[in-house]
C-alpha cells in the first residue's frame, strides 16, 4: 500500500490518502484502522453502485458498521441544492447523527455533493472519499473542496471540508468506459504542466501510450505523481487565500465557460483539455511562454490520447453553437473573477505557472479565435 498524507496547519484538517490495489474489499477495516465508527451513509450514483456498491457494503458490514445506502442519478445535473436537501432529509429520517459517517463513492459529482452535505449536515459529520474515476482520484477527491452548482455557474455554493480519509483503489478504473479514462487524463496532464515536468516529457514522448489504462506499476506511478502535485499545491494554500492554490485551475476558466455555454452537456475533462490549449495560446500572446511551440506540443499530446483541442469545432460536434463573445460572457460568474476582472492561470514553462489577475478582454478574445478550429 502507498500511503500519502495531506498536511494542513490545522491538524484536524490533515488526513491520510491510501492507495492500494484491492482496497475496496477492505474499506471497512481501513475505516476501523483510522478510528472511524458510527452508522454509515454510503452515497453513490446508480451506475457506480452497480459495480462497487455491493462489495463496499459487505466490507463495511463485516467490519461491524450499520449501512444506509443512498443511490443518486448519475451526471452533473445531480449536483444541486435540491439533491443536497434530499440527502439531508434521508440522513435525518434514518437516524444519522453527529456520531455518524458519510462516505462518497464515485466520481467528482458524487464526491463534491456528498462532501458538501457532510460539511453542512448538523454543522459537519465525518466524511470519507472513495473515488472511482481517474479525474476524481487525481483531482476532485483531494484538497477538501466540496460544492454544488447553481444555474449561474459551477460550484458557486460549497465549503472547504477535507475528508477524514481517502481510499483509492486503481482496480475501480477498469470498470470505466474508455472516454472516462481519457477525461481523467486531462487532469493528469494539467498536473504535469503545473508541477511535474518529467511526467510532461513522458506524455510528449509517446502520447498514445496513455490513451488507455497502463499496466499496474505504471498506473500506480501515474496516480502517485499526479496526486503528489496536488498535495504540494494544496498544502501551501489550503483555503485558496494566498492565490497559490489557484494554479490548479489551469484551463478551467475557459473550460468552465465551455461547460456553461453547453448547458453542462459536455464532459469536464474534455472542457479542461480544450481550455488548456486556449490557456497556452493566451500565455503566448501575453509574452509569458518561454517555448512558443508548447501549444502545438500540448495539442499533439491531447490528440494522441483522444481528447479534443479546438473548442468551437468540439462544441459543434456536441451540438452546441457558440461564439467567442458567448464564451467570455459565460465567464462572468466564474469563481476566479475578482473585482470584475477575470483571472487566468498562465504558463511560463512546464512546472512554472502562475495566476494573471488582469488579462485584457482582447487577449482572451484573440486566444479563443485562434483556438476555435483546426
Amino acid at each position: 500500500m502507498i500511503q500519502l498524507y495531506l498536511r494542513f496547519l490545522e491538524r484536524e484538517r490533515s488526513h491520510p490518502i491510501w492507495l492500494s490495489t484491492g482496497l475496496l474489499d477492505y474499506c471497512g477495516a481501513a475505516l476501523r484502522e483510522a478510528g472511524l465508527e458510527g452508522m454509515v451513509a454510503l452515497v453513490s450514483d446508480t451506475i457506480v453502485a452497480t459495480y462497487h456498491g455491493g462489495r463496499i457494503r459487505r466490507s463495511l458490514e463485516e467490519a461491524g458498521f450499520s449501512v444506509l445506502e443512498i443511490q443518486l442519478p448519475p451526471g452533473e445535473g445531480t449536483k444541486t441544492l435540491d439533491t443536497a436537501t434530499v440527502l439531508y432529509r434521508s440522513l435525518a429520517q434514518n437516524g444519522i447523527g453527529r456520531d455518524g459517517l458519510l462516505i462518497g463513492l464515485g466520481g467528482g459529482v458524487v464526491l463534491d455533493l456528498s462532501g458538501f452535505v457532510a460539511a453542512t449536515y448538523m454543522r459537519g459529520i465525518p466524511f470519507v472519499g472513495i473515488p472511482t474515476t481517474l479525474l476524481a482520484m487525481v483531482d476532485a477527491a483531494i484538497g477538501g473542496k466540496t460544492g454544488v452548482d447553481l444555474p449561474e455557474g459551477k460550484n458557486l455554493v460549497g465549503a472547504f471540508y477535507p475528508p477524514r480519509l481517502l481510499l483509492i483503489d486503481p482496480t475501480a478504473l477498469h470498470t470505466l468506459p474508455p472516454a472516462e479514462w481519457r477525461n481523467g487524463m486531462a487532469e493528469v496532464i494539467k498536473a504535469a504542466l503545473i508541477g511535474d515536468p518529467e511526467l510532461w516529457q513522458q506524455f510528449r514522448s509517446d502520447p498514445a501510450r496513455w490513451a488507455t489504462i497502463p499496466e499496474e506499476g505504471t498506473l500506480m506511478d501515474l496516480l502517485t505523481r499526479a496526486i503528489a502535485v496536488k498535495i504540494r499545491v494544496v498544502e501551501r494554500d489550503p483555503l485558496e487565500t494566498r492565490g497559490e492554490r489557484e494554479v490548479l485551475n489551469l484551463g478551467h476558466t475557459f473550460g468552465h465557460a465551455f461547460e456553461r455555454v453547453s448547458g453542462y452537456r459536455v464532459p469536464h475533462g474534455e472542457a479542461v483539455a480544450v481550455g488548456m490549449v486556449a490557456a497556452s495560446v493566451l500565455s503566448a500572446q501575453l509574452g509569458l511562454l518561454e517555448d512558443l511551440d508548447l501549444p502545438r506540443q500540448l495539442e499533439v499530446v491531447l490528440e494522441g490520447i483522444g481528447l479534443p483541442t479546438r473548442w468551437q469545432a468540439w462544441l459543434a460536434r456536441c451540438g452546441v453553437d457558440a461564439t467567442p463573445e458567448q464564451v467570455i460572457a459565460a465567464m462572468g460568474t466564474d469563481k476566479k473573477r475578482r473585482g470584475g476582472r477575470l483571472r487566468f492561470v498562465v504558463i511560463q514553462r512546464p512546472g512554472v505557472v502562475r495566476v494573471d489577475k488582469d488579462v485584457p478582454y482582447l487577449a482572451v478574445h484573440r486566444a479563443l479565435e485562434e483556438t476555435a478550429h483546426p
